[in-house]
């Protein structure tokens, strides 16, 4: 027990200091105020941990129906949490606590009560991470913990906590990671590195890109700068480092490869801005929102007795190397994978800082007065530099002179530690800078997080009221399941532009919002239907642009809109209704699975409009491949009978010249009136100007672009609007200069539709559950395929009538199999892809990375 307790005085610091660290966010949750963030907080974390926690309990831990249209959540969520360590210990306890009734089944609301506690129980497992590799390396306990408080106890680690939860988690491996590396330089021993490594690529695939990254770069500077007395040769540690890398590997495969898989076959339109080289504009000493470098750390940089210690100096340089990195955009590109500059990895100066403070702290005694004066005056130069050229800078701000003070103080109190060499004024240091970090970064918390990240709106009241998770739409959920016997269904509402308002309200929906989506889904959004979501930005996709053609064939029966609102699909009519809402149900559903007697191929419809591949979908089923066997259903003609009236514009030679507050063109029919069904008028429209989003409206249906600069455009000018039947299309946008051309009108009628939905369906015995989907279909018409509403994507299997068939990518993202005359019983499995023979990789690395480790520690102790 003796043995053990220094370890459990060092984890009951941790969790004092991650409490304390957290003081601001535990009183924000005593007043019923959360610590997550308002946008991807709301929309994506919660959500994301409701959803995986309600599938893993239920034993589902593959595919779901209730994200979007369904998706693989093993591998398209493994960006998140599918494959968390973190979330999964925790949904572990918390599984725990449910089952013996401690808990009640956890919700939304659970999980955003729980944020700050899980919070503070990753830090304290941070600290002590941290505190265990500075002690290993050479740091005594005291500074080593002060160095790992300065690594875990920084805005960027609260940053990631308050806006994407499993960022922090980053924050754990490294410092396991950087612990296998020492193993292997000072002892041979590679067991920690072999562990570091698998551990970090099986928990998240993009972080363990980064950690691999600020590894090497360690790694790099190691190889020239030694720490122990007596360290293994370079070539040996590369062996090593090699061999168990590899192994590493393929102990995680059976959770990397999957994610990998997703992460390639997600669509995300590369990044077009040019990036600079380097951008000196952020000031890390004083208002930087990524990092803001602690004053004993910019005081330990000027002392130039302490470059004589090692284990400074390799820190010091590796602080200097993060510095110089933080100022790079192509940096910040390289470690987002060369995509736009993201300023995630600084965590790395963070641990950096916090090694070169433990390194210092324990030789202060070397520091001359002399030393000390020059370190002093230059390091209030540098703060004086930094403050006198930042444009933004404020003296008087709280924040500055909060600075300032723990300058001034830090200064005293080092020159009093280094003077009177005394334990007593070593020990007043040491108590300055847990106290004053933990102070520092709750302020860093106030001014950065909370007010300007809004997060002080994150309270019990939004998450319960009506813009989240309105009580008055969940009645009319709840109307809408009264209504239905059983059968799937779809529901088209969502809160605001919040895409995963399903997983929060608890119904199958049209909408997704993740990093990483099927890409066969987004091309369909994007590209092959042209389907306008009513605001562009990437990683979505949301509704089906009113068309009720795609309603009915996704199985979109249902839709709610405020009340008056006149973007309600053909077709629909009012099932019931609230104070502000009405929910519409569709006339003319189609079912689940249609058999298809007609083929088509991809490439006879390569120059088609998509209503026309609207109309080829409903008569029969388009495939990827393969040779077409069916002439393309008769096409409707874009119609002539339009003529163009500028509105408080000038139009000419495609180009819009919008001069007052709002303007366009109208598109008035000069032709026969056509009253009953929608029209799609496509166009393509561009804003020249780079830095101004603006506001579509076409007949009462808004959608907004993104500027030119955004990180977040598509790219994607070719639109397609439906609006209902009118003598004019009234096509509407702010002041201002667009190309607008390529204009195209398609009346539809909806005739194809009303056949289809009047013909007798062949679905019997349909059973959905998570990766499983079984039915039977009698064939009587010997249809060659079966057309299925489920997004076609690597892993599904599918059996008929007990034999292994092909599944066929169709109509651009779904899923179609070839089935027999008469009866058919059809089963569907799905599995991650290459899960099986991840698995295998995996079983065999693990066998093979225990003799490895096994064999070195024999070897080892053979000498």
């Amino acid at each position: 027990m003796r043995r053990n307790a220094p370890n459990f005085i060092l984890l009951a610091s941790c969790l004092a200091m991650a409490a304390a660290g957290h003081a601001v966010f535990l009183y924000q949750w005593s007043q019923s105020h959360f610590m997550t963030g308002i946008n991807d907080g709301l929309s994506q974390i919660l959500p994301f941990k409701k959803l995986l926690y309600e599938q893993y309990t239920d034993g589902e831990f593959f595919y779901s129906f209730d994200f979007g249209l369904g998706a693989g959540t093993f591998s398209e969520l493994s960006y998140y949490f599918s494959t968390s360590i973190f979330f999964l210990a925790t949904a572990a306890v918390v599984f725990g606590l449910e089952s013996a009734g401690i808990l009640a089944s956890p919700d939304i609301l659970f999980w955003a009560n729980a944020a700050v506690f899980i919070s503070i129980a990753r830090l304290a497992f941070v600290l002590f991470a941290a505190s265990k590799f500075f002690s290993y390396i050479g740091a005594a306990r005291v500074p080593a913990f002060i160095g790992a408080s300065i690594y875990g106890i920084s805005g960027m680690y609260f940053r990631h906590a308050v806006y994407w939860d499993f960022f922090a988690d980053a924050f754990l491996w490294l410092p396991l990671l950087l612990f296998g590396v020492e193993k292997i330089f000072r002892e041979q021993k590679p067991g920690w590195f072999l562990l570091g490594v698998s551990v970090s690529l099986f928990d998240n695939f993009y972080f363990s890109y980064i950690n691999f990254l600020l590894a090497g770069i360690y790694i790099l500077i190691r190889f020239f700068v030694p720490l122990a007395g007596k360290e293994i040769h370079r070539a040996k540690a590369a062996g090593h480092f090699l061999l168990a890398g590899l192994l590493g590997f393929g102990i995680s495969a059976v959770s990397f490869i999957p994610a990998v898989y997703a992460y390639l076959n997600n669509h995300r339109p590369p990044f077009q801005q040019e990036i600079e080289w380097f951008d000196f504009t952020d000031n890390i000493l004083f208002t930087s929102r990524f990092i803001i470098l602690p004053a004993i750390f910019v005081l330990f940089l000027f002392s130039a007795s302490l470059y004589r210690d090692r284990l400074f100096r390799f820190f010091a340089i590796l602080g200097i190397i993060g510095i110089v990195l933080h100022f790079s955009p192509m940096a910040a590109s390289a470690f987002n994978g060369f995509s736009a500059p993201q300023y995630r990895w600084e965590y790395f100066l963070a641990l950096a800082a916090g090694g070169a403070t433990a390194a210092g702290l324990s030789k202060i005694h070397t520091i001359t007065e002399r030393q000390f004066a020059l370190a002093a005056l230059l390091a209030i130069a540098a703060y004086s530099l930094a403050a006198f050229i930042d444009p933004a800078f404020e003296p008087e701000a709280p924040w500055t002179m909060l600075a300032f003070a723990l300058l001034i103080a830090a200064i005293f109190l080092l020159y009093a530690a280094a003077r009177w060499k005394r334990p007593a004024a070593t020990w007043l240091l040491a108590g300055f800078i847990l106290v004053s970090q933990a102070v520092f970064t709750n302020v860093y918390q106030v001014e950065n997080i909370l007010d300007a990240g809004g997060i002080d709106a994150v309270s019990q009241d939004l998450l319960t009221g009506e813009e989240y998770d309105d009580p008055e739409i969940r009645g009319l959920l709840q109307e809408i399941r009264r209504q239905e016997d059983g059968g799937p269904y779809r529901i088209d509402w969502m809160e605001g532009v919040r895409n995963n308002t399903p997983l929060v309200q608890d119904f199958q929906g049209l909408s997704a919002y993740s990093s990483i989506l099927n890409k066969n889904l987004l091309y369909f959004y994007l590209y092959d239907l042209e389907i306008d979501m009513g605001r562009e930005s990437v990683s979505r996709y949301a509704g089906l642009g009113n068309r009720a053609n795609l309603h009915s064939l996704l199985q979109g029966d249902y839709a709610i809109r405020e009340t008056g609102d006149p973007n309600v699909p053909y077709g629909f009519t009012e099932l019931a209704s609230s104070a502000h809402f009405t929910v519409y149900k569709n006339r003319y559903p189609l079912p689940f699975v249609r058999p298809a007697s007609k083929i088509y191929q991809e490439r006879q419809l390569g120059g088609a409009h998509p209503l026309l591949r609207e109309h080829a979908i409903l008569t029969g089923i388009v495939l990827d491949g393969g040779q077409a066997v069916s002439p393309l259903p008769e096409a409707s003609e874009a119609t002539a009978d339009y003529r163009i009236e500028p509105v408080d514009a000038v139009y000419r030679d495609g180009r819009l010249q919008v001069d007052s507050e709002t303007g366009g063109i109208d598109l008035v029919n000069e032709g026969p009136a056509f009253n009953d069904g929608d029209l799609y008028v496509s166009f393509h429209l561009e804003n020249p100007s780079p830095g101004t989003g603006f506001l579509l409206d076409v007949n009462g249906f808004e959608t907004s672009r993104k500027a030119n600069d955004s990180i977040y455009r598509t790219y994607i000018d070719d639109l397609t609007i439906r609006v209902p039947a009118d003598e004019a299309i009234r096509i509407r946008m702010p002041e201002g200069t667009y190309v607008l051309e390529d204009i195209q009108i398609f009346q539809e009628p909806y005739d194809i539709l009303k056949r289809q939905a009047a013909e007798e369906s062949g679905l019997r015995n349909l059973q959905m559950g998570g990766s499983r989907v079984s039915l039977q279909f009698d064939n009587a018409a010997a249809d060659p395929f079966l057309a299925l509403a489920i997004p076609y994507e690597r892993g599904w299997s599918a059996k008929v009538n007990g034999k292994p068939v092909p599944i066929e990518k169709a109509n651009y993202a779904f899923m179609g199999v070839p089935i027999e005359k008469g009866m058919n019983d059809v089963k569907l499995v799905y599995r991650p892809p290459f899960f099986f023979i991840s698995l295998l990789v995996t079983l065999i690395s693990l066998l093979l990375g225990t003799l490895y480790a096994a064999g070195v520690r024999k070897r080892r102790k053979a000498r």
